[in-house]
Order: C-alpha cells, then sequence, then structure tokens
C-alpha cells in the first residue's frame, strides 16, 4: 500500500483507476487540509498553548511524509553542538517504528549507554544513539515530557526535535524546515491524495530552510537546486542552505572491512525515498544483479534474512549491500541466521555549513 501510494503521491504517469482512486483521496485531502489549517490558526492565536521549556529548543522538520533527509542532517547538527559548541544536547524522537510504547518516556540511550535494541527503539533513534557519543537519545509521544526529562536527567541545554515541524505544542527557538530539492512535495496535494503534511504555504513558519540534494554529482540536478533554492529566498524571504548527500564508503557491518572492489550484489533496504542508495550502487559500479525494497521502518525478521541469503545463493551473490538506517536492524539478527555471504552498509556522509545554520545558539 505505501508503495502505491507513494507510486500517486510522485508519479506524473497514472493509470485510469490510479488517476480514479487519486480522485477519491482528494476528497479526503479537502478535510485534512482544512483541519490542519484550523489547528495552525488555534495555535497562532494562542487559543491552543504552547509549552515553553528552559532549554533552546530546535526543531527539525519537514512538510511531507518522510526520507527528505532530516535524521542525517539531526545527527550532525547534534554532534556539532555537543562537541564543537560545548552544550549539553538531546535528542527528541516520537520513535515511529519502534515497539515501544509511544506513551512512555523511553530513554534509548544517555550518551553513554544504549538501553534498547533497534527493534525496540525504532531504527531512526537508535542508529542515532549509535553515531553520537555524549549526546542522549529519547523516544515518546510527548516530546514535552521527553524535553522535561532530558533536562531534569541529563542536564540538556539544547533539545532537538527529530521530525518536529508539525509538533507545534512545544515552542522553539529554531525551526528548521527540510526539504528534497529532488522530490519537492510531490503532487503538491495533502494526504492521503499527496505527501504533504500540510499546506506549502506554511512554509512561512520555518526560520531555516535546508534543501537537500541526493544526486550532487549530477550538475543537471545541482543547477536545478540552486534554482529552487533561489526561488525559496525570493518567494519567503528566509535563509536558505544547501545539503549535499555524500555517500562513503560501503562498509562491512560485522568486521567494519570496507569494501574496495565491484561485487556482483544483493541490494537491500526500508527506506521512503530509496532512489539515492541504488542510483549510488549504480554510479559505484556495483553489480546489482537483484534489489528489494521494503516498506520504510521495516523490522527485519530472521525468516526475512533466510529467504533473502537464499535467493543470493541460487544468485551466486557476493554482497548484500543495505543502508545504514536497515543495517543497524539487520546487524541484531545476523548470528541468529547461517550464512556465508557478508552484509555492507553504504555509509551516509552530508555537507552543510553548519556554523551559520545553528549559529544563533551561541
Amino acid at each position: 500500500m505505501k508503495r502505491f501510494l507513494n507510486k500517486i503521491h510522485y508519479s506524473e504517469s497514472l493509470n485510469y483507476k490510479e488517476k480514479a482512486l487519486k480522485g477519491l483521496l482528494s476528497g479526503i485531502s479537502v478535510l485534512y487540509h482544512a483541519g490542519s489549517n484550523i489547528r495552525n490558526f488555534l495555535y497562532s492565536k494562542d487559543i491552543l498553548k504552547k509549552t515553553k521549556l528552559p532549554a533552546f529548543v530546535i526543531s527539525i522538520g519537514n512538510l511531507t511524509t518522510g526520507g527528505t533527509g532530516k535524521t542525517p542532517l539531526t545527527i550532525e547538527i547534534a554532534n556539532y553542538i555537543q562537541n564543537y559548541l560545548n552544550k549539553n544536547t538531546a535528542i527528541l524522537s516520537h520513535g515511529y517504528g519502534g515497539q515501544l510504547p509511544t506513551k512512555a518516556i523511553n530513554v534509548i540511550s544517555d550518551g553513554k549507554t544504549i538501553y534498547h535494541a533497534p527493534h525496540d527503539a525504532g531504527d531512526e533513534p537508535y542508529l542515532m544513539a549509535t553515531k553520537l557519543q555524549d549526546v542522549a537519545v529519547l523516544t515518546g509521544k510527548s516530546r514535552i515530557n521527553s524535553g522535561k526529562h532530558a533536562i531534569e536527567n541529563f542536564g540538556a541545554e539544547v533539545l532537538i526535535l527529530d521530525d518536529g515541524f508539525q509538533h507545534i505544542k512545544l515552542e522553539r527557538d529554531l525551526n528548521i524546515l527540510v526539504i528534497d530539492c529532488n522530490k519537492k512535495f510531490g503532487n503538491n496535494q495533502l494526504l492521503p491524495a499527496g505527501p504533504l503534511r500540510e499546506s506549502i504555504e506554511e512554509i512561512k513558519r520555518a526560520d531555516k530552510i535546508v534543501v537537500v540534494n541526493k544526486k550532487p554529482y549530477d550538475a543537471n540536478v545541482e543547477k536545478a537546486c540552486s534554482v529552487f533554492i533561489e526561488n525559496l529566498k525570493a518567494k519567503y524571504n528566509k535563509p536558505v542552505y544547501l545539503c549535499r548527500f555524500t555517500n562513503g564508503e560501503i562498509y562491512n557491518i560485522k568486521t567494519s572491512e570496507v569494501l574496495n572492489s565491484p561485487v556482483r550484489a544483493y541490494a537491500i533496504t526500508g527506506i521512503a525515498q530509496p532512489e539515492f542508495f541504488f542510483n549510488y550502487l549504480q554510479k559505484q559500479n556495483i553489480d546489482v544483479a537483484i534489489s528489494k525494497e521494503f516498506t520504510d521502518h521495516h523490522l527485519y525478521t530472521r525468516d526475512d534474512l533466510k529467504n533473502i541469503f537464499t535467493e543470493a545463493k541460487k544468485l551466486e551473490i557476493e554482497a548484500i549491500i543495505t543502508t545504514e538506517k536497515d543495517a543497524v536492524k539487520l546487524a541484531s539478527i545476523i548470528d541468529k541466521v547461517e550464512t556465508e555471504i557478508p552484509i555492507f552498509a553504504l555509509k551516509l556522509d552530508i555537507e552543510i555549513d553548519l556554523s551559520n545554520l545553528v549559529i544563533s545558539i551561541t
């Protein structure tokens, strides 16, 4: 269903049945749009109250349903604030895809120790916990309660709301909106007919905008992103920053050995917008003999791995390659399945001017 909706949200070539379904969904989108506008209006008029916490709050979010690059950006910002600005930092996430109760305050990591497995924590919070030292990562539906806990128990001076643009209830000091310059806003419609969580005009709530280019190696895409950035600046009068995805090494998730030569590979992923992953493997001349896309936040099982390894063996696959977000979940079950085929993860790096993006903290 998610793949089907993704096609409706982003594809220009729909068949008759898909167009008919999109028309039906558009009626629901009208109601969704009205509800979103009413909610935002009530907050703007202070009829619905916001809560201010005694910390510097940064929200990193988007207008669309996932896949813009929030997680790697959140990791880089948290690392920069903690280690270069020397501010005690905590990340507050909802915990999508995890099995821990969202009504509770879940400490995934206190910055020293990780307390939950990836299937319980959720892939993104767990990945952030593994990537960051001295940064607490908490999950829970109420960012206010999680924020209070981080301040009281970890001395957090800076709170980062992962995917927090719509969480208006918690007042923020810096509101960062992330936009994928390749996908932009899809068909420009709200859920469920389109990928938008709220109207494009809500860009006005952002203090700063980050435009993500997942194909910086493509000169035409780079030029299109530059044009898009200038249009955003002119229309909304906001500072806009370019963030480039720069894929790094491909490493063995068990041994950390780096893959230095082309191999015959099986590419698997369970992320919202996997195109950049497959494009990069192709650019690196990886012979992707077979690929498999799971839904976003997919919780891998031993049966999943067994099936993958069985298919891989039949096709004489030399390596299975996945994303780091998927790798944290696969690493927790790989020892439970016998295989001689190694699993590698593609490391994702980003390039962005962090010093100016978060300058207001200093």
